[in-house]
């Protein structure tokens, strides 16, 4: 008997539904699941039921157990609301070590804000951060979000970071009718698929993903870490019913959208008509209208809700001088209009290191607005948001991507330039003027285009002068003046400026009647790249450039050179450095000359470990001293 009993309390004691184990305990963490991660995610459930072409709701659950203060990101709540798509309930529970509960967090106690400058209907960012006064530490996040336009299903982004996956599941139940698409981003996992009356149902899940780091550099973690994107084919967005099956259908949805806004004043056409009357050609003109746009428009961020997608009428920019990405292209295409230049807007995905959107699979990853006028021999492409880029030059975190053209015909899908290092340059001319006591004066003048113009207009030119020694010691490397002055040129292409430093001690040091010169002032790069082993991934530099300096070194009257370091001549496939030293001993002086180049900025990963060598050269040159001594 006492057998049989004992055998009932085994089989009891087994049972799934007795013996799960309590998650919110990290001391349930396997040994493997924890190794080389700051955080699990315990458990995830995401359900998105999707009612009709425009209402769905989304609920979700999870549960992370952060492992140490690396992996907090987790402890953070965040999430976007407004009228479309609307947080309606949340909840937060936190768990310490042993799993004991230790707070609670309602939807009324999470912080809240304004967003969208109030100009988008209930446009708000809930946020919370979990405090932790120890770690490990375990929190479950609960919330629920309704849809009242369903342009945007939710991806299932599986795993982040530096995280570990113990449970995971994702499940779409749509009407059968409406359908879906999903691609998989580097995962081979495949969803369940059912039929439940009128719906389809897709079930993803994962279990016991160990995990693995980000490599810096790589391209964004969105597009790096396993995911599976899921797009509508039909939607609708403030009754607005459109197709995304084909980029086509979603273009027209979008010409449809933005019908009727570009409606620009009759007294603001005469106005743009007789600003160009003058000028040559149609690149002239387009050059004249953008300088305007610049000179009177201000870029203000609209991300959410139907002004996440449709612009504001030219009318209301015209009045009132701001917009948004998508209105100030909508007001560029419609001053271009007025004149009789044909433009279309291009919805594109900006960030430098962002995947370029798969032209197989339509799906709205973009989130950003730019303006492409096609013409005879080439094409021009316009910043509409930013003041300083010139028109036919695009930033870096739009170039080489593809972008979706709004064309009458619909959506047609091109690819946006790739900027040439010749068009990023630096140039450096410095004169050094060295004292016995270590100390001197410089005089520098810069010349800068591209990427390297748009850094110094949009961060220096117009900053007071602490914030303008802070960019040259910081950003550009420059040993720390006691002293400047700073003068600018802006040209159209470029920037020159002047500058001209005191400088208590040039010498990084000086022994007895020695000094110990760097081959320049400042760092040609300051760019330390991470360790090429095991390297799998392309790495991403913000842009290719050209870089050239000349340094003229003044010694003292009794001073003569020592010793100078050897020339370098290093070239391969995608960079050149060339320095070499000269002495004149007539003029006493020391000439460094220098040419630095980067002839693309994404580096397979074959072909890392060559650029990480040839950096490691050019910050070794700049270690290397010429020593010059008293006569």
């Amino acid at each position: 008997m006492k057998q049989f009993i004992c055998f009932l309390l085994l089989c009891c004691c087994t049972h799934p539904g007795i013996s799960q184990i309590n998650i919110m305990d990290a001391a349930t963490l396997s040994q493997d699941i924890k190794r080389n991660t700051d955080c699990v995610k315990r458990e995830e459930k995401i359900e998105f039921n999707v009612n009709d072409i425009d209402n769905a709701r989304l609920t979700v659950h999870q549960v992370f157990t952060v492992l140490d203060a690396e992996g907090e990101d987790a402890l953070y709540f965040v999430k976007y609301s407004d009228q479309f798509t609307k947080l309606v309930d949340a909840e937060i529970k936190v768990f310490d070590a042993n799993g004991k509960s230790i707070n609670k967090y309602k939807m009324k106690e999470l912080n809240s804000r304004a967003t969208g400058d109030g100009l988008v209907p209930d446009g708000k960012v809930y946020y919370f951060r979990v405090a932790a006064p120890s770690f490990p530490i375990t929190v479950q996040f609960d919330y629920e979000m309704k849809y009242r336009g369903t342009l945007n299903y939710p991806d299932y982004r599986i795993q982040l970071p530096g995280q570990s996956v113990e449970h995971s599941s994702y499940t779409v139940s749509i009407p059968s009718n409406l359908d879906l698409r999903y691609q998989p981003q580097n995962t081979s996992i495949k969803p369940v698929v059912a039929e439940k009356g009128k719906n389809k149902i897709y079930t993803w899940q994962v279990d016991n993903l160990d995990a693995f780091e980000y490599e810096d550099g790589s391209v964004s973690y969105e597009s790096n870490f396993p995911a599976v994107l899921i797009s509508p084919n039909q939607f609708s967005m403030d009754g607005n019913d459109g197709d995304m099956s084909t980029w086509k259908d979603f273009g027209k949805w979008y010409a449809i959208l933005s019908k009727g806004a570009r409606n620009l004043p009759e007294a603001t056409k005469s106005y743009l008509k007789e600003m160009v009357k003058n000028e040559p050609d149609d690149k002239a003109k387009i050059k004249k209208i953008y300088k305007y746009l610049q000179a009177n428009c201000r870029y203000v961020s609209i991300q959410l809700g139907i002004g996440g997608f449709k612009p504001f009428d030219a009318a209301f920019v015209d009045s009132k001088k701001y917009g948004d990405c998508k209105a100030l292209s909508n007001y560029m295409q419609a001053c271009l209009d007025a004149i009789g230049i044909v433009s279309y807007p291009a919805l594109i995905n900006a960030e430098y290191n962002k995947a370029p959107v798969d032209p197989a699979f339509p799906h709205n990853s973009f989130t950003h607005v730019i303006l492409c006028v096609p013409g005879k021999k080439d094409t021009t492409w316009l910043e509409c948001t930013s003041p300083v880029t010139e028109a036919g030059t695009l930033g870096t975190f739009t170039e080489n991507r593809n972008a979706l053209l709004i064309t009458p015909d619909g959506g047609v899908l091109v690819s946006t330039p790739k900027s040439k290092a010749s068009e990023n340059t630096f140039e450096l001319s410095t004169k050094v003027r060295l004292k016995e006591d270590a100390s001197g004066e410089s005089e520098s003048t810069m010349k800068v285009s591209g990427e390297y113009k748009e850094n110094l207009l949009m961060n220096v030119i117009d900053e007071k002068k602490d914030e303008q020694k802070k960019f040259l010691v910081s950003t550009l490397g420059f040993l720390q003046p006691d002293d400047f002055d700073f003068e600018s040129d802006r040209k159209d292409d470029s920037v020159k400026t002047n500058f001209k430093m005191f400088i208590e001690k040039i010498p990084p040091f000086t022994v007895g009647s020695k000094m110990f010169l760097t081959p320049r002032i400042y760092k040609l790069t300051k760019e330390k790249l991470p360790s090429p082993e095991g390297r799998t991934k392309a790495y991403y530099f913000s842009f290719p450039f050209v870089k050239r300096d000349t340094t003229v070194y003044y010694l003292p009257e009794n001073y003569t050179v020592e010793n100078l370091p050897k020339s370098r001549d290093i070239s391969f496939d995608y960079g050149i450095f060339k320095t070499k030293y000269l002495y004149d001993e007539q003029a006493n002086t020391i000439t460094t000359i220098t040419l630095f180049q980067l002839t693309h900025n994404i580096i397979p990963a074959d072909k890392y470990a060559e650029v990480f060598n040839f950096f490691e050269k050019v910050n070794d040159e700049y270690g290397e001293k010429m020593v010059i001594k008293r006569k």
